[in-house]
This record gives C-alpha cells, sequence and structure tokens, in this order.
C-alpha cells in the first residue's frame, strides 16, 4: 500500500530551454522498476545475440515513482502522464539526444558503444499498441531498443548487471492534489457566477 504523501506529475515545458531529457541511463535499479529484456533466439522478436540489441521502458506511463529529498526529507511520489511523455520523446529527438546513454547516472560513464535504433510510444487511441513483450506496459508508456556494440558491455546488461534504463533531466513538478484543489473552486467559481446571472 501506497503511503500518503504528495503525488507530483513531472514535465518538461517545451517553450522552456531549462528542461529537458538530456540523457538515458543504464541502472541496476530502475526508478519504475521495469527490468527491459535481452532478445536472444529463444525469445519472440527476431533478435539473437550477434545483433546485441536491448529494449525495455524508458518511461512508464501513470507509475507513481517514490522520492526522498535528503535536503528537506520531504517524500513523495512523481507521475508521468501520457502527455508529458510525448513531450519528452519530442524534445529529446529535437535535441539529439537518442545515443545519449551513461552508466548509473554518472557523468564519468557515458557509453559511446550504444545506439537507440528504435523508439515507440504506447497510444492506444491511434493504434499503436504494446509489443506482446510489453503487453502489461500502461498507455503513453515509452519503449526503447539500444544496439550495443561492446559485447561486454551487452554481456554485463544480460547477466543482470544493469536491469533496466532511466532517464535523466531537469523537469517541472505540478501538485496534482493543488491543480485539482484549483479546478473545484474554479469550478465553484463558475457555478456561482450563473446563478448571479441567472
Amino acid at each position: 500500500m501506497k503511503k500518503e504523501i504528495p503525488i507530483y506529475e513531472i514535465s518538461i515545458d517545451l517553450l522552456d530551454e531549462e528542461t529537458t531529457v538530456s540523457f538515458n541511463s543504464l541502472v541496476s535499479m530502475p526508478a519504475h522498476e521495469k527490468n527491459f529484456m535481452t532478445f536472444s533466439k529463444q525469445k519472440a522478436f527476431e533478435f539473437n545475440d550477434e545483433e546485441q540489441v536491448i529494449t525495455g521502458l524508458a518511461i512508464s506511463a501513470d507509475t507513481p515513482i517514490y522520492r526522498f529529498d535528503q535536503e528537506t526529507g520531504e517524500e513523495y511520489y512523481v507521475v508521468f502522464t501520457k502527455q508529458a511523455i510525448k513531450d519528452i520523446i519530442f524534445d529529446y529527438a529535437r535535441k539529439d539526444n537518442f545515443n545519449n546513454v551513461n552508466l548509473e547516472h554518472n557523468p564519468n560513464r557515458i557509453v559511446k558503444s550504444i545506439f537507440m535504433i528504435h523508439s515507440y510510444q504506447i497510444d492506444e487511441a491511434k493504434g499503436f499498441t504494446a509489443p506482446e513483450r510489453f503487453k502489461d506496459a500502461n498507455d503513453g508508456s515509452w519503449i526503447v531498443s539500444y544496439k550495443v556494440t561492446d559485447k561486454e558491455l551487452f554481456d554485463k546488461a544480460k547477466n543482470g548487471e544493469f536491469n533496466g534504463f532511466s532517464i535523466e533531466g531537469v523537469f517541472n513538478l505540478i501538485d496534482t492534489k493543488e491543480e485539482q484543489e484549483m479546478a473545484l473552486i474554479f469550478t465553484e467559481l463558475l457555478k456561482l457566477k450563473l446563478q448571479i446571472n441567472g
């Protein structure tokens, strides 16, 4: 059961250069708790070990991710909405960040031997359904595939040293409770105005 702590929607502002997703990181503990898949001949896809392709969720939509601020001691959850993920994918593309990958969010461990070959957002309304391997992923989630030319790195991922992807960047946090309260106040004011104007 989740704790009763604030939930913030996390997003970027496409008109604000400071908010962006700059890197995707191979990590041992992905925040969304969805491990990536490595594909071999035994899997449903037609990839094999020689191709050295890693596929996984970059962002899981509408999945609360626990956060703890060491400085303030605040606990909270963040959630990426479908629209926020769409904006992030667009921003990532327009800034040509596709091959920006590091290990464990360490800026000194940038990987030069990994290349994005697929980028796919699940969008049920448009017919972009989840691939069979990710059929449980939420609508709006972002799935990516990378070709890894460094066999040692690929083997580390395959053997479980890295278990998923984790994006990094500068984001806006929107207090969903506060936003809902403001919407309620606005609705009540609108009703009052209609009653007065009769």
